[in-house]
């Protein structure tokens, strides 16, 4: 019953069309059982003519012009077919408005899953695989919209038309009445047994499909290195066994859906030879007509598919409330990273703190930053070393919110960051990431990525400052040259410099760079940071490396150790106090060294 009140909430924008689809659909019922009744009038008239050795003319011309026949078949003709043009019609206005309806909430639902993705925590996308969290975004929306649409709409259909149906069996015989009703109890019970094994496997095979998208996903993301490790046949056979588990969760599913509705079929069946055979007793016994007869034949049969349908909604609420389960997961994910009620927008100078700041990753047991202590003036350019695992790319993270200090604060402009407004905050910030992702567009889209409606004047300032437009002009669509998944048509460096260009055209007031020339030659670095002085000024701007030549020219270096501030000074300074830098610069001496001899 909560599933339900969650489920229900969607459709509260959409009410007034349910309400019309609900009164168009029991209109349609209204009319549909009204044919059999037209149809007995017109057996039960034709047999009493029958009777009188009324003499039936023997072309279609005479009957149709024959003044009793005429009446009786021609009457009963336009009552038909006015009958079924209105069921028809109500049928038409019903899906108009509960199946487009069904559409709208699935619309609304995809764009509420998508903005709670966007503002979810780091660690769910850690907890969560690619995969994973594609399947609940697209399939399972799909199937929980079929209970918007198909199963709101046949419920409806099942109630209204069996009420209906009953009714006027009630009125014609009541004895032959509960006799063609007598297998729906057991129906009910079939119906229950079966609907708890579909709903149970439902969230398995989910479950498994999500896996099997996932390594999908992730051989063809890495379709290269595969290739060049020749590891081909070891991705397909880990592929074919959760294809395989998959296929087997799936037929065993598939095998129970495919008793449902023979089932269904047999008690229907059942219904139908006890109406026969009951009711040609009652017509030998003069207390039933041929007409009332047919009139109940037709009355079962149109039972058949409110009884079927009763299982293949059951089937499908199943399924849909499986995806619900998974879906809300999702929707009630604690978002940890939010904005206060009167969160700060102002104007960004730059200036950053770290004020006793300790750091670990939900559910970690180690700090990766233990009571760290560093003030940043705005415009100031420093750097910050250290060895692979120190902590570096962990501080840097806590500057735009990708997560907070778990003790301590961070301040902005002497405020802390928790008070500003977040989305203020990344505005002002241009982040070049260790690694570099690039979307499946055009160069230029990719590098005006944070900038809405900017120039292609803007867009090739940009590439140029980051050493990158040159390259861009040798292909032969340029800045409309169309990447592949994450990038893939550019080389390392190319992508890392985009991925500068990126974060240029913001204009920002903090820029942050984590090691994001480790694929650039030394070369066109140098060429990449004479450019970059001239844009770095009135900028604060912090730089990760593992190249001391990358970070020599900051105003300070830090250098971190297990989480701690080692030393910190300026590139001479360091190399005066023979501590930990100048030991890092003596060893990458040695190693250019030896690659020039």
């Amino acid at each position: 019953m909560g599933a339900l009140k969650d489920l229900n909430k969607y459709l509260r924008k959409y009410r007034v069309a349910v309400i019309l689809g609900t009164l168009f659909l029991t209109a349609a019922n209204f009319f549909l059982v009204w044919i059999p009744v037209l149809i007995r009038r017109t057996i039960d008239r034709v047999e009493d003519l029958s009777a009188e050795n009324f003499e039936v003319p023997e072309s279609l011309i005479s009957t149709l012009f024959s003044s009793e026949v005429g009446k009786i078949l021609g009457m009963n003709s336009l009552y038909l077919v006015g009958t079924v043009a209105l069921y028809g019609v109500f049928l038409f206005l019903t899906r108009q408005t509960l199946i487009v309806s069904s559409r709208k909430v699935e619309f609304d639902m995809r764009n509420q899953i998508v903005e709670k993705l966007m503002a979810l925590p780091q660690r769910f996308y850690e907890k969560y695989s690619q995969g994973e969290v594609y399947v609940r975004a697209t399939e399972d929306v799909n199937k929980v919209r079929e209970y918007y649409g198909p199963v709101i709409m046949y419920s409806i259909n099942t109630v209204t038309r069996a009420g209906f149906v009953i009714t006027m069996m009630y009125l014609v015989n009541k004895e032959l009445m509960v006799w063609a009703l007598l297998p729906l109890p057991l129906l009910s019970i079939f119906a229950y047994w079966i609907t708890g094994f579909i709903h149970k496997h439902s969230i398995i095979i989910q479950e498994q499909y999500s896996r099997l998208a996932g390594q999908a996903k992730e051989s063809f993301s890495s379709i290269r290195l595969i290739k060049a490790y020749n590891r081909i046949d070891n991705e397909q056979s880990k592929f074919e066994v959760l294809s395989e588990d998959y296929r087997k969760k799936k037929l065993r599913l598939d095998l129970i859906e495919s008793l449902f509705h023979p089932g269904l079929n047999f008690l229907i069946g059942i219904s139908l030879i006890i109406v026969i055979w009951q009711g040609g007793n009652m017509i030998i016994e003069g207390t039933l007509t041929v007409g009332n007869i047919a009139e109940f034949l037709i009355y079962v049969a149109y039972l058949i598919w409110p009884v079927a349908a009763l299982g293949y909604t059951t089937n499908r609420f199943q399924k849909s409330l499986a995806s619900w389960y998974r879906i809300k997961e999702i929707l009630d994910y604690p978002i940890e990273i939010s904005d206060k009620e009167d969160a700060i927008v102002q104007e960004v100078k730059g200036e950053i703190e770290f004020k006793n700041v300790s750091f670990k990753y939900p559910d970690a047991d180690e700090f990766v930053i233990k009571d760290l202590n560093l003030k940043i003036e705005a415009g100031q350019n420093i750097a910050i070393v250290g060895r692979t695992g120190s902590g570096k790319t962990s501080l840097i993270q806590l500057i735009p919110r990708l997560f907070d200090p778990t003790v301590g604060a961070i301040l902005l402009d002497g405020i802390d960051l928790r008070k500003h407004s977040v989305e203020n905050i990344r505005k002002a910030i241009g982040f070049v990431p260790q690694d570099t992702f690039l979307f499946s567009d055009t160069i230029g889209e990719n590098i005006a990525f944070g900038v809405e409606d900017a120039s292609e004047e803007q867009i090739e300032f940009a590439a140029e400052k980051a050493q990158v437009k040159e390259n861009i002009l040798d292909f032969e669509k340029k800045f409309k040259t169309m990447l592949g998944e994450r990038g893939i048509t550019l080389s390392g460096g190319q992508k890392q410099r985009t991925a500068i260009a990126r974060a240029l055209i913001k204009d920002p007031k903090v820029l942050i760079f984590d090691d994001s020339l480790s694929a650039i030659d030394t070369k066109t670095e140098d060429a990449i940071l004479k450019q970059l002085q001239e844009e770095l000024g009135g900028r604060t701007t912090i730089m990760i490396s593992h190249r001391i030549s990358t970070i020599k020219d900051a105003d300070i270096i830090y250098y971190i150790e297990d989480g701690k501030i080692a030393e910190y000074a300026t590139h001479e300074e360091l190399l005066s106090k023979e501590g930990h830098y100048k030991a890092m610069y003596t060893k990458q001496l040695l190693e250019q060294e030896l690659a020039e001899i």
